[in-house]
């Protein structure tokens, strides 16, 4: 109804405040294995192609590196997260890791919540079934990031909107 519409965009507004206020890279948006490709001739980072980059935008840095270590398609290990993340700010030790840890939780969990919504579309109306084995994992990181304190409102809507039996 119109009110949980409400109360959703009220909840999510610092989180994409947040992300618009820190756009400052060009971002692929949908930066996940499918759309790498590995080039063995080539040095250094040129080894990885992209392909699929038509939605790429201007975004937050935190975009593709959440959009890869929490990835729709594939486990990645809690401990490589880590790790990439502390490759990531050993790279670049101006960056406030906290802030920008509260970026990335925040906007990771955008991204898993839209999604979610999308893998629900494909399967419910476009009648792709195969999107329904992705739901399990993008449950997992959606509700692992909504445990951050920053994301309380989300969380709430949530809990008050979507039962706890279907986010698993």
């Amino acid at each position: 109804d119109a009110a949980a519409i409400a109360d959703w965009r009220a909840a999510w507004a610092p989180i994409v405040a947040s992300g618009a206020a820190g756009a400052s890279v060009m971002a692929h948006r949908d930066y996940h294995a499918e759309n790498l490709i590995w080039l063995p001739e080539r040095q250094g980072a040129a080894r990885v192609g992209m392909i699929d980059f038509q939605d790429a935008v201007r975004a937050h840095p935190s975009w593709d590196l959440h959009s890869l270590l929490q990835d729709a398609r594939r486990d990645v290990a809690p401990a490589l997260e880590a790790e990439a993340l502390d490759h990531y700010f050993a790279l670049r030790p101006d960056v406030d890791r906290a802030a920008f840890m509260a970026d990335y939780a925040g906007l990771a969990a955008l991204n898993q919540a839209r999604i979610i919504g999308i893998f629900a579309r494909l399967i419910a109306r476009d009648g792709k079934p195969r999107y329904r084995q992705f739901l399990p994992r993008m449950w997992r990181h959606l509700n692992a990031n909504l445990e951050q304190p920053a994301l309380a409102p989300v969380a709430r809507w949530f809990d008050r909107h979507v039962p706890a039996e279907v986010r698993a």
